[in-house]
């Protein structure tokens, strides 16, 4: 019965291994003809994997693989027409013992299926050097062993008391051990606790205690470490809108100067050092009264002086509140020289008051009002211009009319003294002309008109302006840099090119005079022209410079004034419009010096959205097309 289990029990692993080499035997279509080389390698593979003795596969009558244990004896396999292959032929599994010599060969044999038919068998079989009547003598040998060992029992035993003892000591050990590290569960924890506590009072919040669990102990862990966090998240916090406020004070056009209640200087931003012309990193720490030392600054110390007095008083301080004082902000304006020009600056202050902390001190608004000033000096004078050109303009007509009719009239009939009566009514009629031309300049400046505007291409609009000067004027040397990329601009084509002509002639004109007050120069006098495109910014930078005779800072800083000029018959009228001009179309223009000599106007255009579209169009699509 043994023997014969045995045996059954290795019929049944060969009959396992069978079945699963048959499935991956049609699975892969090693049946094929073309792929017998890879059925060998196959079963090569898997009876090495397997351990097996000798792999079979039959098909179409014949074997077309087989792989053996090179160690076997030869003349194991089994034949084709065999009654093991004809029944797993059948389609059923088929199991056989067969006897070589004193050994015995257990054979397992299972068709190979495809849709329900047997295309092939495999065989499995496992090799027994030894039979089972050679075995049982060994088992005879096995049980007198059993029995000397019975025998010895009594040792054995004693020597597993002995190894229990030992246990026992080692589980003792253990418990003693165990609850050392309990004791040290709570008392390591609280250590923590303590180093961390230490820890974040120093400023360390990214210290974390280890140990977090469900325990008593755990639980104050996990709250250290919850606060930890939640003190950092305040932090980072309070230090993101600190950075936040600095780079919105940074970045306003409007200075800032703040001061705690004591007077000394907190803050300044850079628009208040380029405005005030002062270092912040040498300003602040200073008192109000000796940053703001000189006479210019008297408005900014009275004002500063103004709102401490009224601040609450607070202990240490040592300023008296006084009861009514106003609350609201305080104004003055300041004119300070800045860069050879006056700036108008608005000063704005106010107190700082928090109901928690009490006083903090006073905050102070420096900001540029120059060209808020100057539309309303330009919006008055053209009031004005309004008006005269009215009042004049309907006279001139009769008395331009009248003159003319009495000279028809009277000129024959005078005789010798026609001539003097024809020089009077014409020097009538040409100063009424001149007149006219004076009240028609009031009118364009009174009145700007509003011109049609549409995308334009400001080179040719310079390339045009420049031929008119580049014939006439021969003495001078022209260029013009012009940007090729540069993008249309919506403007009123005609205005911009009567600006253009003005500014070209006074570019001429500052040149004549430079020769006239050095006729010994043999330099060729230059007026350049330069467009550029800052993507930046979004403007369209033209630059017009002359090597003329200059300007002082009193001239720069009254230039663009209407009824300002500096020419002898001049009208004071052309830069005027210009600059009107160029306010129509949101631009700006400011005057230079041209280093070493003469004079160098900037007007800047803002590039509309439509404009700045198709300019990137353009240079995605070149950036393509290469």
């Amino acid at each position: 019965e043994v023997a014969h289990d045995y045996y059954q029990d290795l019929a049944g692993t060969a009959l396992g291994f069978a079945r699963e080499l048959a499935q991956q035997v049609k699975q892969q279509g090693f049946l094929a003809r073309d792929r017998r080389d890879a059925l060998k390698r196959f079963l090569d593979a898997r009876r090495a994997e397997y351990q097996l003795d000798l792999v079979e596969v039959f098909a179409g009558g014949q074997a077309i693989g087989r792989s053996r244990r090179d160690d076997l004896p030869s003349g194991l396999g089994v034949w084709p027409w065999a009654d093991l292959v004809r029944r797993a032929g059948g389609g059923e599994d088929a199991t056989a013992v067969d006897r070589v010599g004193e050994s015995d060969l257990i054979r397992a044999a299972v068709p190979i299926q495809d849709d329900g038919k047997t295309v092939g068998v495999l065989v499995v079989d496992s090799y027994v050097p030894v039979s089972v009547a050679v075995r049982r003598d060994e088992s005879e040998r096995a049980f007198n062993e059993y029995l000397r060992l019975k025998i010895q029992r009594r040792p054995i035993q004693t020597n597993y008391t002995i190894t229990l003892a030992v246990v026992t000591i080692v589980v003792l050990f253990s418990a003693t051990w165990f609850g050392f590290y309990l004791a040290r569960g709570i008392t390591v924890p609280i250590q923590r606790l303590a180093e961390g506590t230490r820890a974040v009072a120093h400023g360390d919040l990214d210290h974390r205690i280890e140990g977090e669990g469900e325990d008593e102990i755990g639980t104050l862990v996990t709250a250290f470490n919850r606060m930890t966090a939640e003190l950092k998240t305040s932090r980072t916090e309070l230090e993101s809108r600190r950075r936040y406020l600095e780079t919105l004070l940074a970045n306003i056009t409007a200075g800032v100067v703040s001061a705690d209640a004591e007077g000394r200087v907190t803050t300044m931003n850079r628009a208040a050092e380029g405005l005030l012309g002062m270092s912040a990193a040498a300003s602040v720490g200073r008192r109000i009264d000796e940053v703001f030392a000189g006479e210019a600054y008297a408005e900014v110390r009275e004002l500063a002086a103004e709102l401490r007095a009224t601040l609450p008083a607070a202990p240490g301080l040592g300023v008296a509140y006084a009861p009514g004082a106003a609350t609201a902000p305080v104004e003055r304006q300041l004119k300070l020289a800045r860069d050879g020009r006056e700036v108008a600056v608005l000063l704005t202050g106010t107190r700082l008051l928090s109901e928690n902390v009490g006083p903090r001190g006073l905050v102070l608004f420096f900001e540029d009002v120059s060209h808020l000033l100057r539309v309303q000096r330009m919006e008055a004078w053209r009031e004005v211009a309004r008006r005269i050109a009215h009042e004049i303009k309907n006279p001139l007509t009769p008395i331009q009319l009248s003159a003319q009719r009495l000279r028809r009239r009277y000129a024959a009939r005078l005789g010798p003294d026609g001539t003097v009566f024809d020089e009077c009514t014409r020097t009538i009629i040409q100063q009424v002309d001149e007149l006219k031309a004076l009240v028609n300049e009031f009118s364009t400046f009174a009145r700007m008109p509003a011109g049609a505007h549409a995308l334009q291409d400001l080179n040719r609009l310079v390339e045009e302006a420049l031929v008119l000067f580049r014939e006439g004027h021969r003495e001078i040397s022209f260029t013009f840099d012009a940007e090729p990329e540069l993008p249309e601009l919506e403007m009123d084509r005609e205005g911009i090119k009567r600006a253009l002509l003005n500014l070209l002639d006074n570019a001429v004109a500052a040149c004549a005079e430079a020769r006239r007050r050095a006729p010994a120069a043999v330099h060729l006098a230059r007026v350049e022209l330069v467009t550029r495109h800052d993507t930046g910014l979004g403007v369209v930078r033209l630059e017009i410079a002359d090597d003329g005779a200059g300007m002082t800072p009193e001239v720069k800083a009254r230039l663009f004034e209407p009824y300002f000029s500096t020419k002898p018959d001049g009208t004071g009228l052309g830069l005027a419009i210009v600059s009107a001009m160029v306010a129509d179309h949101n631009g700006f223009i400011r005057v230079r010096d041209n280093l070493p000599r003469g004079s160098r106007f900037v007007l800047e255009f803002p590039v509309r959205r439509r404009a700045a579209q198709l300019a990137v169009r353009a240079q995605h699509g070149a950036y393509a097309g290469a």
